[in-house]
């Protein structure tokens, strides 16, 4: 009778721990659904660059920014374009080094930023590799980091809030590879996505960038 109660303590123990880890599974592979009552796409910010001569080493420090305040959202966009590297020893493309950085803040002291989402939208003759040793963040958690290969149109960096805070703050930098001769020219469309709670509702505020690389010999 004892040896029975024992293997039926141990079967309960065992059937709890394996309720709770279903449970933590299927929190995690189905996170919450929330409804966006409005969504604001703000004008993109532009920077165009010529492709240096070839073996041209471009030291850029360019900043570009956006300042938006609105609908219970305070939040601050920057991009530095860094530097422009070419191929050279064992590389065979040519790369940008940039600078992404995000600080944003709920206005309605009942409000918090749920997510921070940065996708990048690039054509298939550049690849894109975020330095995940150079991403630093508050209050938020890593979620998701996808590369864009050349194969691929995309790549975006997925970010969740810690515990429904009201302000948050994300950096990281990213490697532009260009695979062409410096005489044929690129875009990348970078869009950083805030989904926040205002104190009554759900919004999404939306900030695109557009890099344009141009050419050698282009106008």
């Amino acid at each position: 009778m004892i040896k029975r109660l024992n293997w039926n303590n141990k079967t309960a123990s065992a059937f709890a721990v394996t309720t709770v880890l279903i449970i933590v599974l299927v929190v995690a592979l189905n996170p919450r659904e929330i409804t966006i009552t409005k969504n604001t796409t703000l004008d993109p910010v532009v920077w165009t660059l010529q492709r240096p001569d070839a073996n041209q080493h471009v030291i850029i420090e360019d900043k570009l920014e956006s300042i938006y305040s609105s609908d219970g959202l305070s939040a601050a966009f920057y991009m530095w374009l860094l530097e422009y590297v070419p191929r050279v020893g064992s590389l065979d493309y040519d790369f940008l080094w940039v600078r992404l950085d995000i600080s944003t803040t709920t206005t309605n002291p009942n409000g918090f930023i749920e997510s921070v989402y940065v996708v990048v939208y690039k054509d298939q003759e550049s690849q894109v590799g975020w330095q995940e040793d150079d991403l630093y963040l508050e209050n938020l958690s890593l979620v998701a980091s996808v590369d864009g290969y050349w194969w691929a149109k995309e790549a975006y960096v997925k970010l969740a809030d810690v515990n429904q805070t009201s302000s948050v703050y994300a950096e990281t930098t990213a490697l532009w590879k260009l695979l062409t001769p410096n005489t044929q020219s690129h875009q990348l469309e970078v869009a950083f996505e805030i989904t926040y709670y205002n104190g009554t509702a759900y919004n999404k505020t939306v900030q695109p960038f557009q890099l344009n690389i141009v050419g050698r010999g282009e106008t």
